[in-house]
């Protein structure tokens, strides 16, 4: 049974049949679109990824790196999941080219299960990486946000010696 039960104590079928309490009226659905980005780069570029920010640098690290916190968090890495790790053949800790259609970055790989196969993410908390080069400048429709969540890319082991934007 729903919340709120009735006074008798016999409670709803179901939960907001008819209206909502705060009168905000029924919920619309929308007809889903896919992101520009994967519209215009999905076909070359297979990958989704999405950056994120870790609590021990949580905005964007000028003020954390100042302190113990970069003890605790020494790097940006992406995360990968095994099954793409082993699709294009790239190991634990390894210096992976990450390239979209407006940039390439090296970063090491932190293979996990803590994302799902075809989508990659990392921090940008650390400048050396110049995460933001790969990032889209597709904006949101109704937002106008940029699309940081979804940019399409490649990935591929790196070419010899990291560097800060990788070379092709």
């Amino acid at each position: 049974k729903q919340w709120p039960v009735n006074e008798d104590g016999i409670g709803t079928v179901m939960l907001h049949a008819e209206t909502f309490k705060r009168g905000k009226g029924a919920f619309t659905f929308h007809e889903f679109k896919e992101s520009n980005e994967i519209d215009k780069h999905g076909k070359d570029y297979p990958y989704i990824i999405t950056t994120n920010r870790e609590l021990e640098h949580y905005n964007c690290g000028a003020m954390t790196r100042r302190t113990g916190n970069v003890e605790i968090l020494t790097e940006d890495v992406l995360l990968i999941n095994p099954a793409d790790a082993k699709k294009e053949g790239i190991g634990e800790g390894e210096f992976v080219c990450v390239e979209s259609p407006r940039g390439k970055v090296d970063i090491r790989a932190l293979i996990t299960d803590e994302v799902k196969p075809g989508i990659l993410s990392s921090t940008f908390h650390f400048p050396e990486i110049m995460l933001n080069e790969i990032t889209s400048n597709e904006a949101c429709s109704e937002a106008l946000c940029p699309e940081y969540k979804v940019v399409a890319v490649r990935i591929r082991k790196s070419k010899g010696k990291p560097k800060q934007i990788a070379e092709a």
